[in-house]
């Protein structure tokens, strides 16, 4: 019997529950209004769960936490059409995303994803029964029953949360930026370690890398973010910066501004990857913009740099590793843009010079060869060998 019908006439939590006793592998569809969401089972473990076109969702989340620029994500997504691969496998390739770093963060979209869906009480499902597979690498199987209690329990402590925090256009600002209280630490400590132990069988500390262990939420409260801003970039979910908030408040910690709200259309999604921006991106690599287009990533998004400036400190041995991984990015990037201009790599790197995809860094780099080896493997003209030579 197909598995189909109205979640108003059978909810949710009984279709999860029959797919997970059942033991079923297959595709749930769920539709409401103009929404689609897909959530994959594998031997009634959740793999994933999404909304609309995995690879955009995907994509669009990396960019909203500040993990991808717009523009590393229209090469990603060039580079995917390209060698048919899933985005995941891509960001991998190109080293803009840790294989650890993306399980842990396909697990947050996907019990995001479940969250958002759980309180519908209308719309249509569908289980359409078909292989699943995933790389164990980059996703987990999810506890189904473990994910209905959590979800559960969201559902019945989100209406105290939108009590106390009724938007997500809210700006809030800190009561006292320069002394902070025991209060303060107290109420971001604990909601910190209550988002650890829901994620804590990944192995990973749920915190922000740019903020102090103890107050990783007051860092983002700034006076200019709005609620979703932080909800984007603090990579726990909307419920632990909702529960954080709300500690925050009741210790007088933060306070909304009132005249902060931001416009709605302010905070439209927007799309990392279009034909406006594929057609942007083309006339870029045919003229001479391109040059332009390399120095700029390679110096707003390259996390090293950013490093740099950070640990001043580093020992001479430390430096020389930093520089040496600076450069190779900023090889790599190049050969992939080279080939996503001519769908082939290089025969060498003197390629990249006479196409002037170095730049302003093109006098620097004229001892490339010296340095570095570089060779397409033997009967693959889409991949490629780079490693530094043993000038010892």
């Amino acid at each position: 019997m197909a598995l189909k019908g109205s979640i108003k006439e059978f909810g949710l939590s009984e279709i999860f529950q029959l797919i997970f006793h059942q033991k079923k592998e297959g595709l749930l569809h769920l539709i409401k209004d103009q929404q689609t969401f897909s959530v994959c089972f594998k031997d009634g473990k959740i793999i994933r769960a999404y909304e609309g076109d995995h690879d955009k969702t995907l994509g669009d989340c990396l960019t909203k936490a500040n993990i991808l620029s717009a523009d590393q994500l229209i090469i990603s997504r060039y580079k995917q059409e390209n060698a048919n691969k899933s985005l995941e496998a891509v960001l991998v390739d190109l080293e803009l995303v840790l294989p650890e770093e993306l399980k842990r963060l396909n697990r947050l979209f996907t019990e995001e994803t479940i969250f958002k869906v759980f309180d519908w009480k209308a719309g249509e499902y569908e289980f359409e029964q078909k292989d699943i597979s995933f790389n164990p690498m980059l996703v987990q199987p999810l506890d189904t029953q473990f994910i209905l209690m959590e979800a559960v329990r969201q559902i019945d402590e989100w209406p105290l949360l939108l009590k106390k925090i009724v938007s997500r256009k809210s700006v809030f600002e800190q009561t006292d930026p320069v002394g902070r209280s025991s209060n303060t630490k107290k109420a971001t400590k604990d909601t910190k370690e209550a988002a650890e132990d829901f994620f804590g069988d990944l192995g990973e500390n749920i915190e922000d890398e740019e903020a102090e262990e103890e107050d990783w939420l007051l860092n983002q409260i700034d006076g200019r973010q709005t609620v979703q801003e932080i909800i984007d970039r603090a990579q726990m979910g909307a419920f632990y910066v909702y529960q954080g908030l709300t500690e925050l408040l009741a210790n007088k910690v933060i306070r909304e501004k009132k005249e902060a709200r931001i416009p709605e259309e302010a905070l439209e999604p927007v799309s990392g990857f279009s034909s406006a921006s594929k057609e942007k991106l083309l006339k870029a690599l045919a003229g001479v913009l391109i040059s332009t287009l390399v120095v700029g990533l390679f110096i707003f998004s390259m996390p090293s740099l950013k490093m740099t400036t950070l640990k001043a400190s580093r020992s001479f041995e430390d430096l020389v590793s930093l520089s040496e991984h600076n450069q190779r990015y900023f090889i790599r990037f190049a050969l992939d843009l080279y080939y996503l201009k001519y769908n082939r790599y290089p025969e060498s790197l003197q390629g990249l010079m006479e196409e002037g995809f170095f730049g302003n860094k093109q006098q620097n780099l004229q001892n490339l060869n010296a340095y570095w080896t570089y060779k397409l493997e033997t009967g693959n003209a889409d991949k490629f060998i780079l490693q530094p030579k043993d000038l010892k």
